[in-house]
């Protein structure tokens, strides 16, 4: 396995995606708020570049099962009925709904990566379920783009990228690019400290100032969630389990 990390949307190519697995990560907080919105019974979601295109698609649905959520500048946007905050999407709101979900970094780095054979939604709290899906490619290519802040490296995505090669690494040959070699780096460095890592990095001390400073501790958690998010032709659901006979 060959496994290659981008840092950000801005260094997404054709070749970088077409007919690989491709992880995107944005822990703060797109694909931490996927995991929590799927895990508490959303039905699917469906990850927009823009603002305009979510509200164009949601105006074409039934809005009785359909939500829109999203942010820009990690406020929730006027008119939408949730914001980005993981501890929003609670079973009682998203259960049997769709969700039109529209983010500054994750869902346009979903957007952008259109062309993968696969698109695995990422974060610390569903890392053992990446991790053990990755591990199951056989003689495949894994790319890992990082939603990173408006095409700038973030810390965090890049730390939670080093989680996944250290895992993968574990049991598996590897080659390593020169990004996915510096994140492993910097998840060395980090390894002991998630939370603390996320409220001190520069999108953490941002979404702190906001108010946001549970979503620091909630999208920390390691592992929290059993949950494989997917793309599938442009909706993010979970691996269906096959029928018992």
């Amino acid at each position: 396995m060959r496994i290659e990390v981008l840092f950000t949307p801005a260094e997404i190519t054709e070749a970088a995606v077409k007919g690989k697995t491709v992880a995107v990560i944005d822990v703060l907080r797109a694909c931490t708020t996927i995991a929590f919105a799927l895990s508490r019974g959303c039905s699917s979601i469906v990850p927009v570049a823009s603002v305009e295109a979510a509200t164009s698609l949601v105006a074409s649905l039934d809005r009785n099962v359909t939500l829109l959520g999203g942010e820009r500048e990690g406020k929730r946007i006027d008119g939408f009925d949730l914001g980005n905050s993981p501890a929003e999407y609670t079973a009682e709101i998203v259960k049997r709904k769709t969700l039109v979900l529209a983010t500054t970094n994750g869902t346009r780095a979903v957007s952008m990566s259109e062309g993968a054979r696969e698109i695995v939604i990422t974060s610390f709290v569903n890392m053992g379920s990446v991790v053990d899906h990755a591990a199951k490619l056989e003689d495949e290519d894994l790319t890992i783009v990082c939603a990173g802040k408006n095409n700038r490296f973030a810390l965090e995505d890049a730390v939670c990228a080093g989680m996944v090669i250290e895992r993968l690494c574990k049991d598996k040959e590897a080659e390593l690019n020169d990004g996915a070699q510096a994140a492993r780096g910097l998840y060395k460095q980090n390894e002991e400290s998630i939370t603390a890592l996320l409220r001190e990095c520069e999108h953490g001390r941002y979404l702190e100032g906001l108010g946001f400073a549970r979503d620091l501790e909630i999208c920390s958690r390691v592992d929290s969630l059993s949950i494989l998010p997917l793309v599938k032709q442009g909706r993010i659901g979970r691996p269906r389990k096959p029928r018992k006979k």
